[in-house]
């Protein structure tokens, strides 16, 4: 007897640990809107982050050159080319830094460069493409640029202006889908970095300093 009742107390608290269905509805109910708020606002951090690394990938770039060009004494160039991973990559006609980048020596004073290396031992680093997703555009200090876009350090640390009569770069602006948007606190969707006459970069984050009429690319 003591035994069959204990089988009929097992199977109430088996049928106590259930869901009603209400409870259930109740439950996905919820899960939605958790879903309805928490999907878009997670894809935001995400493009958020996405932008804020390539941006710094990009700063981080622009000084190491200028640090090996004063270290070295020697002009550093940096080159879109889309044989980043080769063991020897050169510069690719007709690819923007959007393919990837390669940051050589270029040449010691006081030879001029000439975006030319002479082999594997002249590469400092390289980057692979941007993310998907991420568009990049770039324009000298005045106009854009009339060729391949390139960028030169000299052995003082300094951008040169032009090589072989044409324009360098000296602003970058990084763009997504989410165009010239307000991410929050007045922070654009998008980062312009601009490198200064002595070779500096600087990152302009703040929606009002990114679509200025004074950024020379034109923002996003």
């Amino acid at each position: 007897m003591a035994q069959l009742n204990i089988q009929r107390l097992n199977m109430q608290r088996r049928e106590q640990a259930g869901f009603s269905l209400l409870e259930l509805m109740t439950v996905l109910f919820v899960a939605g809107i958790l879903m309805t708020v928490g999907i878009p606002a997670f894809s935001g951090f995400m493009a958020n982050n996405r932008m804020s690394t390539t941006a710094n990938d990009l700063a981080i770039t622009l000084h190491m050159a200028r640090t090996e060009a004063l270290k070295r004494r020697a002009s550093i160039s940096i080159c879109p080319s889309d044989e980043w991973s080769e063991e020897s990559p050169d510069c690719t006609a007709g690819s923007g830094f959007e393919d990837g980048w390669i940051v050589f020596v270029d040449a010691v004073a006081p030879a001029n460069p000439d975006m030319a290396h002479t082999g594997a031992q002249d590469i400092l680093f390289t980057h692979g493409p941007l993310p998907d997703g991420i568009d990049l555009d770039y324009s000298d200090a005045q106009n854009p640029l009339a060729a391949a876009p390139r960028l030169i350090f000299g052995p003082n640390g300094f951008p040169l202006q032009q090589l072989g009569g044409v324009n360098t770069v000296f602003n970058f602006q990084l763009c997504d889908h989410r165009g010239d948007a307000n991410t929050g606190g007045g922070v654009a969707a998008g980062r312009w970095i601009q490198l200064t006459p002595t070779g500096r970069p600087q990152i302009y984050r703040e929606q009002a300093q990114v679509q200025a009429g004074a950024n020379p690319a034109g923002g996003c």
